[in-house]
């Protein structure tokens, strides 16, 4: 059992493959920054170690630095603390996420194994599940035809794409997804909210071939299409965790995620591979997911895993303590201490 959580700032440092992130730019509020510049490759942290006079305590790695192997190593042989960020997921654009050995699939998520989920846990999720289906339905375009899956688009230039898929557009797979689909039922695929025109123009124009395919506005109310939707997929939004956590439809994903390894509740699809029926298609005939205790306690578990790893910016920055203390737990060197109990310390009370 974690004994205490530090609330004091370590001496700190970053790197990051865009010019910085929430939790850094926050921690920056109550700690000291070594450098004077992020750390930008392998080479060019050794070169700052050598110039400064005390070494940082803390990196905070933003996801998918090229050469974050080597960084790493090199914090593990100067006992610099650790710890890697990005934006959260519920909600998306408010929250920070934070892990103690990675970003996306090399997480530490991706490497726990389910067993049970406890009272307390089963609690937090209906009572967070709860809160989040309590809104406003709107109406869908005429053009939307029941039973309808839904494919809401990533942005191109999303690094999971890069490191992950490589795709130049997201037409192959829509295509690939469309031919493994039921053709009774509707495809629709809705743009990125932040999305600029090639993030949509991509799939645009093999849409128009495909059969029982819309494309929607991007202003299509969100919720209530998932609400009304019989099936997700996409390849790394954020949209495939709430609708298969917090809506119970079932998700097909194409790339890898926080849920790989994790295939009971994601369903992974392959691109690579010739189009064939999807698996699970008893979920979709049935427009949710089959109810059973194990798949419903798995969502609950998992929903607290990523709440477990998540803070509130406004909280971040109103409240010193409570954010240096998540911090604190969610380093590296606090798992290897405490392992799976640093997030439990999340989830349950002291």
């Amino acid at each position: 059992m974690i004994n205490a959580i530090r609330s004091n700032a370590y001496d700190f440092t970053h790197t990051s493959p865009y010019g910085g992130c929430w939790l850094e730019d926050i921690y920056a509020r109550y700690a000291t920054r070594v450098f004077e510049s992020k750390v930008k490759t392998e080479a060019d942290f050794r070169e700052q170690l050598s110039t400064c006079a005390a070494w940082p305590e803390l990196m905070i790695m933003g996801n998918f630095v090229v050469e974050r192997a080597g960084i790493l190593s090199i914090c593990r042989e100067l006992g610099v603390n650790t710890i890697h960020s990005e934006d959260g997921f519920f909600p998306h654009y408010s929250t920070m996420h934070a892990d103690p050995i990675g970003f996306c699939w090399e997480s530490s998520l991706a490497q726990l194994t389910f067993r049970s989920c406890s009272g307390v846990e089963r609690d937090i999720a209906a009572s967070h599940r709860s809160a989040w289906l309590d809104f406003e339905r709107h109406e869908l375009p005429p053009e939307i035809k029941e039973p309808f899956a839904l494919w809401p688009l990533q942005l191109i230039g999303d690094r999971v794409n890069a490191w992950d898929l490589g795709m130049s557009d997201w037409s192959e797979l829509v295509q690939h997804f469309r031919k493994s689909l039921p053709e009774e039922i509707q495809l629709v695929v809705k743009p990125h909210p932040r999305g600029g025109p090639f993030d949509a123009t991509g799939p645009a124009q093999p849409l128009r071939n495909l059969p029982n395919t819309i494309l929607v506005p991007t202003s299509t109310h969100l919720k209530t299409l998932l609400e009304r939707s019989c099936a997700v997929a996409g390849a790394n939004s954020s949209v495939l965790y709430e609708a298969r956590l917090m809506f119970n439809k079932p998700v097909y994903t194409y790339s890898r995620g926080s849920f790989t390894n994790h295939s009971e509740l994601f369903l992974p699809l392959y691109y690579r591979l010739p189009p064939r029926p999807l698996p699970r298609l008893d979920f979709i005939v049935n427009g949710t997911i089959a109810t059973s205790e194990r798949l419903s306690e798995y969502a609950d578990w998992f929903l607290c895993q990523l709440l477990a790893r998540q803070f509130p910016r406004d909280l971040a920055l109103s409240d010193r303590d409570a954010f240096l203390g998540w911090v604190d737990r969610l380093t590296y060197d606090s798992y290897v201490m405490y392992g799976e109990d640093v997030f439990r310390r999340g989830i349950e009370p002291a």
